[in-house]
């Protein structure tokens, strides 16, 4: 492992192209750095340097890693995982029959991990407590409390191996497993199944943005088929390039790949794949690695990494140039082709055409058709909000619990008494409970000092619409799961409505910071918003190798089992050593 990577940096010393890899001079000290990471020492660090860091080191790894432990999924998985299946007969329906590990997609897409490693089967993580039906819901109807679940050939199940269709059925005599066999083993009859309580956590979509020509030009990354579909295109991407009647021009644009999203999912993409080129395919390639090819992440705000602090968008910025990776910022994109990505800049009316070969789409999200699908059956006038859901359909109810004189307005200690009263039920309250007095005088339209129902209505509302959803990311959904299994666990009366009687406390999400993996075995911690984290150990935005241990930790412990644990750190010995996998299957 030694030799073979001081092979790659006099390979990238001897290269000609002098604006894209350094001199030797400047790369001596990359060289002895990486030498003493090897060995295990250090040229400037003293021994109790050393010893001060990697204790620093045991012990952020060892308090993040036992405090996310127990989160081991997202929605649903730790809802199944902690319900009470004595005092309910839980069902789980779902159209695939295995949970996937959706931050590890990145390295999945270029081999650092293997498929396997980031999946595990839904029987084996809920065990037979739980019953679980392999079925894609296509409708609820809220009032008879039934879900209606797929038909043959409609919203099919995900078979897994889907990817297969992509190929050409082979016709030889013999047969050949990348045939596309019409056997008769899934069969899915349409069925209906009656509920008591209802959970629908069937997560998000990509969003296009209506963008011309991404659905049928550009990766997604959102599923495992999504990262088996990018490694096959790289591969063909250089295999292509490498046919000797190809022209120079064509090579570059083969060779030219571009990520737009300059999120987590869109960074660590793009350094896994510049990590690929580096480590892997510049030993098989090294003149198309040196003269042609380039990597663009394209991103429509000022920052990459926006959500994290400014100083890890600096350096992820600043490590994405020594990587090479062109940062295209302040650019939107306008129309995806099938050889090229329209783009323009932000305060310009120009468009630029970027010639390319892959696209990968990891930016925005959207609610699942389903959730779309639910909130017309409840009514768009009821549930408007969709960021969660609304109370406006039971203004009326509240109204007349209040008015308990039938007076047909409420004073302000009146609306004062319902807003404390209800705002454990209805945690949108807590937004107008800073300010009554103002919320009151604001909705108190005819100044008389009392409000009408249309008044009650005009106030509540606006606290409604001011709901701020909390970011779409495993770490919430996660908390959300839990929560929901203890609230259904600590329910006496599951007809009862009134959660302040059953003493039953509002959710609050718990932020543990934010990791993403740039490259070079480095990565990036945010602990923003971990408020008892930065009180206790005084933790700061971390960069560099320190922060990759705490990435590599952290996703470790949260591998749902030990046999995906084991698969991983394996993955990740078997990349050390033998390298990655450029084989196209």
């Amino acid at each position: 492992m030694l030799s073979r990577s001081v092979s790659l940096l006099q390979q990238l010393a001897k290269t000609n192209d002098s604006r894209r890899y350094l001199s030797l001079k400047q790369l001596n000290p990359i060289i002895n750095r990486n030498l003493a990471w090897f060995s295990g020492q250090s040229t400037k660090k003293t021994f109790g340097e050393r010893l001060k860091r990697r204790l620093k080191n045991f012990l952020i790894v060892t308090v993040i890693g036992f405090g996310t432990y127990y989160g081991v999924s997202w929605g649903a998985v730790p809802l199944l995982k902690h319900i009470d299946t004595e005092k309910y007969e839980v069902v789980c329906v779902s159209p695939r029959n295995y949970f996937l590990m959706t931050p590890l997609l990145p390295p999945v897409s270029v081999g650092t991990v293997e498929t396997r490693t980031v999946i595990e089967s839904i029987r084996s993580l809920i065990g037979p407590r739980v019953k679980y039906v392999e079925a894609h819901c296509v409708s609820v109807d809220p009032k008879a409390k039934v879900i209606s679940c797929n038909t043959d050939g409609e919203q099919p199940v995900s078979r897994g191996d889907d990817v297969k269709t992509i190929l050409i059925p082979s016709r030889r005599a013999g047969g050949s497993s990348s045939r596309i066999i019409k056997d008769s083993a899934r069969v899915r009859p349409s069925f209906d199944m009656k509920y008591d309580i209802l959970v629908v956590s069937v997560g998000s979509e990509n969003n296009t943005f209506n963008t011309p020509g991404l659905e049928e030009h550009a990766h997604f990354l959102k599923e495992v088929l999504d990262a088996r579909h990018i490694r096959s295109a790289i591969s063909d991407a250089f295999e292509s390039a490498m046919t000797p009647t190809q022209t120079p021009a064509e090579r570059k644009r083969l060779l030219h790949f571009v990520v737009v999203g300059g999120g987590p999912t869109g960074v660590e993409f793009a350094a896994e794949l510049a990590i690929l080129v580096r480590e892997d395919l510049q030993i098989y390639f090294p003149r198309l690695v040196a003269n042609d090819v380039k990597i663009a992440l394209i991103e429509a705000l000022d920052h990459i990494l926006s959500m994290m602090d400014k100083q890890i968008s600096d350096y992820t910025e600043r490590h994405f140039h020594r990587e090479n990776i062109d940062v295209l910022m302040n650019t939107f994109v306008k129309e995806v082709k099938q050889h090229e990505v329209v783009v323009q800049l932000k305060g310009s009316d120009e468009l630029k055409s970027i010639p390319c070969s892959v696209v990968v789409w990891a930016t925005g999200i959207k609610p699942r058709a389903l959730t779309n699908k639910l909130r017309e059956i409840i009514g768009f006038d009821i549930q408007s909000n969709r960021m969660g859901l609304t109370y406006r359909s039971i203004f009326t109810l509240l109204f007349e619990e209040a008015d308990a004189e039938r007076r047909g307005t409420l004073d302000l200690q009146q609306f004062r008494a319902l807003v404390e009263r209800k705002i454990t039920e209805f945690p949108q309250l807590e937004i107008i409970s800073k300010s009554i007095e103002k919320a009151f005088e604001e909705a108190d339209k005819d100044k008389s000092g009392t409000l009408t129902l249309a008044e009650l209505h005009s106030a509540l509302g606006k606290a409604d619409t001011k709901i701020r959803a909390l970011p779409a990311t495993a770490q919430v959904a996660s908390q959300e799961g839990s929560f929901v299994a203890d609230l259904l666990n600590q329910l006496k009366d599951t007809q009862s409505n009134n959660y302040e009687q059953q003493n039953l406390k509002s959710f609050r999400y718990k932020h543990m910071g934010s990791l993403a993996y740039v490259g070079g075995d480095e990565a990036v911690v945010d602990f923003t918003g971990s408020k008892p984290i930065l009180d206790m150990f005084n933790l700061k935005p971390l960069s560099g190798r320190s922060a990759a241990y705490l990435w590599k930790s952290f996703y470790l412990t949260e591998m749902f089992t030990g046999r995906t644990k084991t698969l991983l750190a394996f993955d990740w010995v078997r990349t050390q050593f033998f390298g990655r996998d450029i084989s196209r299957y």
